[in-house]
């Protein structure tokens, strides 16, 4: 926590200011201030633009670095086949294309298709010409129907011959009603037929027999291998697209044996790569293989990391660092605070009657914004962040004028 030095200086000066003194006790108290104190003025500690800080207390950390690879999530990898034996005539994706559910990434020629399509075709053609024929009788018989029944209603025809005709309408209105059921039945038959392929019964005209079926990708993500390309000739067996969806990706990171039973799930990771230089990308350990890659004692760690840019694309490599967190807590400095002379490291204290006493620490660990100390200082104590490196001018100046 930061203050405002000229207010605590003050403070904690008001009884001195308030006392008078002679200029010659003054000048003999200053001489006989000890050389690592520093005194200033409540204008010079505001001119020089000091600030104090509270000691905080922070978790010890122990990290190491090692090498890591980005990877994709096998997770989110999937294989896409044809669904049929074919000559592949139009390819539309490429190696590394991010694509999209539904998409349609080759056509390949289809003879089932062909067959499927073909046989559509005739069966509607054929139920056409039988449903023509049956409105045809229907018709006729009806004007037959009605034409026996008035003349049994005049008892005139016989009833055998009225009841001849009223089956005959019938029989051709369920007749008729069957062919209509029955051209349904062909239209969902290929379309559930063509479905399978891929393909779209209302796609094409049904002059036209259609003879390619696609290979769409029934997920997005984006093309890691690809084994096909235009005039190949392909089965429905080997994958022809591998794709893995990278929005999360892998980072398999290399431990050596010296390091595996220090490390846990858990454990904060961060990690950089030259691909994408100045950015660092943060995680934890969420998977340790319980066995070595090989001989050689090395084993895998892994994290997982967003990647929603896809930024990161698999086979990078980079630098990991695996941090600790102790039970151990120690005092922590920010970088400011700490000044060095000649073997000695020190910070400033700030003292009741308001100088600066310089206290030697040992350093326990060096972090990216401050240090760990082992010895020296407590957590509470106040020290001076910005503007310790004058205090260590001003106390130099004060060293040498005593040793003249």
């Amino acid at each position: 926590m930061k203050y405002s030095l000229v207010i605590i200086l003050l403070v904690l000066c008001i009884g001195i200011a308030g006392c008078s003194r002679s200029a010659t006790h003054e000048k003999a108290a200053e001489t006989a201030r000890p050389v690592d104190r520093v005194t200033l003025s409540p204008m010079a500690i505001e001119h020089f633009g000091l600030s104090v800080v509270t000691v905080e207390q922070r978790p010890d950390i122990q990290t190491f670095s090692t090498t890591g690879t980005i990877k994709a999530d096998e997770n989110r990898v999937f294989h896409i086949n044809s669904l049929s034996g074919g000559r592949v005539i139009s390819d539309k994706v490429m190696l590394g294309d991010i694509i999209h559910p539904g998409q349609t990434l080759a056509i390949v020629q289809n003879l089932d298709v062909a067959k499927v399509y073909g046989d559509f075709i005739h069966q509607s053609h054929q139920n056409q010409i039988e449903t023509e024929l049956s409105q045809t009788r229907l018709a006729l018989a009806k004007k037959n129907y009605d034409r026996i029944r008035g003349l049994y209603e005049e008892k005139i025809a016989a009833e055998k011959d009225y009841i001849k005709a009223e089956s005959d309408k019938k029989l051709e209105e369920e007749t008729l009603r069957g062919l209509k059921e029955h051209a349904v039945h062909i239209r969902e038959e290929a379309r559930s037929m063509l479905a399978a392929y891929g393909v779209k019964l209302g796609d094409t005209s049904v002059a036209h027999i259609e003879s390619s079926s696609p290979i769409t990708t029934p997920r997005g993500g984006v093309i890691i291998k690809k084994t096909v390309t235009v005039g190949d000739v392909v089965s429905n067996i080997e994958p022809l697209y591998v794709v893995g969806d990278l929005s999360h990706v892998w980072l398999d990171i290399n431990v050596y044996d010296k390091q595996i039973q220090s490390i846990k799930e858990g454990d904060a990771v961060t990690f950089t790569t030259d691909g994408i230089p100045g950015r660092v990308l943060r995680s934890r350990l969420s998977y340790i293989k319980p066995s070595s890659e090989d001989s050689s004692g090395t084993y895998v760690a892994r994290a997982v990391l967003d990647n929603p840019h896809m930024d990161l694309k698999p086979g990078m490599v980079g630098q990991v660092r695996i941090e600790q967190h102790r039970a151990e807590q120690l005092a922590f400095i920010p970088e400011a605070a700490l000044q060095k002379y000649g073997k000695e490291q020190f910070v400033f204290l700030v003292e009741p009657d308001g100088s600066f006493k310089k206290q030697v620490v040992e350093l326990a660990k060096e972090l990216e914004d401050g240090y760990l100390i082992a010895r020296g200082i407590k957590p509470g104590q106040l020290i001076v962040a910005k503007g310790s490196f004058t205090l260590k001018a001003e106390m130099l100046k004060g060293t040498m004028a005593g040793e003249r």
